[in-house]
C-alpha cells in the first residue's frame, strides 16, 4: 500500500524526465540505427541493406584512423586538462589575495562562442601572421617555432589544447566545489600531524574527492569523443587527416559526399563505444565510498 503510493507520487515527477529522454535521445538512437541499414540515395530514397554499412565499415582505413585521431584527443586532452584544473582549484581553494580575479581570469574563456575561439587561436597560431611563433622567438625559444596547424605532428595537439583552454574554467569550477565541500577537521588532523600540504592534497584530498574524480573523467571522455566544432573550424580534419575525428568523418560523409546511411553507421559504432568505455571507466575507476 505504501509503495503503491509512492509510485503514484513519483512517477508524475519522473515522466517529463522520460518523454524528453524518450524525443531527445531514444527517437534519434533508434532512427540513427535503422538509417544505418538503408542506403540514402540523393532523391532521398532509401534502400535497405542491412549489415552492408557496417561491414564497409570494418574495412574502412579512414575511419580506423579517424578513430585512432579521437582516442589520441582524448588521451592528450586530459593529460593537458586535469593536472592544471587540479592545481588551479586547489589553489583558488586556499583564499590566496585577488582570488576573485583568478577565478574570473580562469572562468572567462568559457562565456566565449567555440567559434569565437576557434578562429581567434587560428590566428594566434598561424606561422606569419600569428603572435604565437614571434613570442616564442622573442623569449629566445625560436627552436619551439612551428607551423601549428599545418604540421600533421602538432595539429592534433594544437587543436586539443584550444579546447581545453576554452573549456578548463568549467572543470575547475566543478573541482573547486569538490574542495569546498571537503571535512576541515580532517585536513586540519593532517596538518597537527605534521603533513605538508602537497603531502595533504595527494594524501587527503583527492582521495577524498575519488567520486568526484571518476564522473570528471567520464564526462571528459564523453565530451572529447564527440570532438568536432574545434576541429571542424580550425583544420577541417587537416593536415593528411592526422586531425579528422569520428565527428568531422561522419559530417564530411554525410553532408559533402550525401551518405547519410555510412554516416549513421558511424554515429551507431561510436555510441556503442562510448557506453562500453565509460562503463569500463566506472568499473576500473570505482573506489569504496567514503563516508564524511
Amino acid at each position: 500500500m505504501y509503495r503503491s503510493a509512492q509510485r503514484r507520487i513519483i512517477i508524475p515527477f519522473l515522466l517529463p524526465a522520460f518523454v524528453m529522454l524518450a524525443l531527445f535521445f531514444l527517437y534519434p538512437l533508434v532512427r540513427t540505427v535503422d538509417l544505418s541499414m538503408n542506403e540514402f540515395s540523393r532523391t532521398g530514397t532509401l534502400t535497405f541493406v542491412g549489415l552492408d554499412q557496417y561491414e564497409r565499415l570494418s574495412g574502412d582505413p579512414d575511419f580506423y584512423n579517424a578513430l585512432k585521431n579521437t582516442f589520441l584527443l582524448t588521451i592528450i586532452g586530459a593529460v593537458m586538462l586535469f593536472p592544471p584544473a587540479i592545481a588551479l582549484a586547489w589553489a583558488l581553494s586556499h583564499r590566496l589575495r585577488g582570488e576573485r580575479f583568478f577565478r574570473f581570469f580562469v572562468f572567462a574563456p568559457v562565456v566565449l562562442s567555440v567559434a569565437v575561439v576557434s578562429l581567434m587561436w587560428k590566428f594566434l597560431l598561424h606561422p606569419t601572421l600569428g603572435i604565437v611563433n614571434p613570442a616564442l622567438e622573442g623569449l629566445g625559444l625560436g627552436a619551439l617555432a612551428r607551423t601549428w596547424l599545418g604540421d600533421p605532428a602538432t595539429a592534433l595537439a594544437a587543436v586539443t589544447f584550444v579546447s581545453v583552454w576554452h573549456g578548463i574554467g568549467i572543470w575547475v569550477v566543478l573541482l573547486c566545489a569538490g574542495f569546498e565541500r571537503l571535512p576541515t577537521d580532517v585536513i586540519e588532523a593532517a596538518r597537527i600531524d605534521g603533513a605538508g600540504e602537497v603531502r595533504i592534497l595527494f594524501g587527503v584530498m583527492l582521495p577524498m574527492l575519488g567520486d568526484l574524480l571518476r564522473m570528471l573523467f567520464v564526462l571528459w571522455f564523453v565530451q572529447s569523443m564527440q570532438a568536432f566544432a574545434f576541429i571542424y573550424i580550425m583544420t577541417n580534419g587537416g593536415p593528411f587527416g592526422s586531425t579528422e575525428t569520428v565527428g568531422t568523418l561522419m559530417y564530411n560523409i554525410a553532408f559533402d559526399q550525401g551518405d547519410f546511411g555510412y554516416a549513421a553507421a558511424m554515429g551507431a559504432v561510436l555510441v556503442v563505444l562510448l557506453l562500453v568505455v565509460a562503463k569500463l571507466l566506472n568499473k576500473v575507476m570505482k573506489r569504496d565510498e567514503l563516508q564524511y
